[in-house]
This record gives C-alpha cells, structure tokens and sequence, in this order.
C-alpha cells in the first residue's frame, strides 16, 4: 500500500497531530504503516521513538479506531477479514439466568489455516487468542431445527448432519450442542475433541 491511499485512510486532523510529534516528516510513512496494521476493534497506538519525537522523548498517542476514514463494513455469515473489519454484537449465546453473556463466540480462520472458536468480548477483544493469528471470522451456521435432525434420513455434504445418526470424516467441523451453543470442533480417530456427549449436529466448514 502506498502512502496516499495509507494517509486517506486517517482523519485529516489525526494526520496533523502525528505531524507535530515528528523531528522529520518523513518518519511519517513507515509509522502509519505499522499504526494501522496493528489497529484492534478498538483503538490504535502511533508510536514515536525519543530519536524520532520533537520532544527528545518517546510519545504515544491512542487513538480511537473511529478517527479511520474509511471502514469495511461487516457482511453477515460471510468470512470477513481481521483486523479490517470489526466485529459487530451477536448476542447469540444462551442467557444465564435470564442475562446476556459477556462474550460473544464466533467462528474464526487462523492464518495457518486452521478453524478454532473463539470469543470476543462487549469492549472488542479477543479472549485467549493473539489478533495476530487471526485471519478472518465469521458468525456460526444457523441452526437446525430439532425436529429437521429428527426427519434427516440421509447425510448432506455441505449442511447440518444429525450426530450422531451419521459420523463425520476426519476434519474440523461446526457444531450444535444440546443447549443450542456452537462451537468449533474437530473428529479425529472416531471421537470428537471437545463436547464428546454434548453434540447434537456437525456441519462441513465452508
């Protein structure tokens, strides 16, 4: 990317904020290169150096992710890529004693190509996991009915599958737990690595 379309990214004013702390204008590029690719959900740090500061001090100044110009919207159960686009609330865990969960949990791809579940909680950040492994999420399948997985007489490559009426080939699957939750889960050596007694229906991830 190169700096015009790195600095119509940042609002105007942030610009002439960065501007200021420098000692040489040109630092400027390579710092809003790595200000904006270690953005989060949230916010984003530019980070002066005491050799690069007008002040002969290091500075670092926050800013929140909404001083960007420009943003990618988020697509509903479509992959969307990280930190490009931030994740909205889903609020679709089951309630505990009538009150919504902190965290939401959502289907994400890393960077390796592996599928894991992950959370992400109400102030934008991910539990457990580095954002830098992170390539992309998603939202979990809708799910079945139970009556649907009752009806269903034979497999379908690239829907919910009753479990455990058919058995999955090896591979990280969607899955739907008895109490309505979703997860990411892998079958390996015929049994499942989590949730072993808890799964109702898996799911082929696409």
């Amino acid at each position: 990317m190169n700096n015009t379309d790195l600095t119509s990214k940042f609002d105007p004013k942030l610009l002439e904020i960065y501007r200021s702390l420098l000692k040489n204008p040109d630092d400027l590029d390579l710092l809003l290169e790595t200000t904006y690719a270690s953005r989060n959900a949230a916010d984003m740090i530019f980070a002066v150096s005491a050799e690069q500061s007008v002040t002969g001090k290091s500075v670092a100044v926050v800013a929140a992710r909404e001083h960007l110009a420009e943003e990618s919207e988020y697509v509903p159960h479509a992959w969307n890529l990280w930190p490009d686009v931030v994740p909205p609330r889903l609020d679709t865990e089951p309630y505990i004693e009538g009150k919504p969960q902190e965290c939401d949990y959502w289907l994400v791809k890393l960077r390796g190509g592996r599928f894991i579940t992950a959370k992400l909680t109400r102030q934008k950040n991910w539990v457990q996991i580095s954002e830098n492994l992170i390539e992309s999420y998603r939202e979990f399948s809708p799910r079945p009915s139970a009556a649907w997985l009752d009806s269903q007489v034979e497999p379908r490559e690239n829907d919910w599958n009753a479990y455990p009426k058919f058995i999955p080939v090896p591979g990280t699957y969607e899955v739907l737990l008895t109490d309505g939750r979703e997860r990411a889960v892998t079958w390996k050596d015929g049994k499942w690595s989590f949730y072993a007694d808890e799964i109702a229906a898996f799911k082929k991830i696409i």
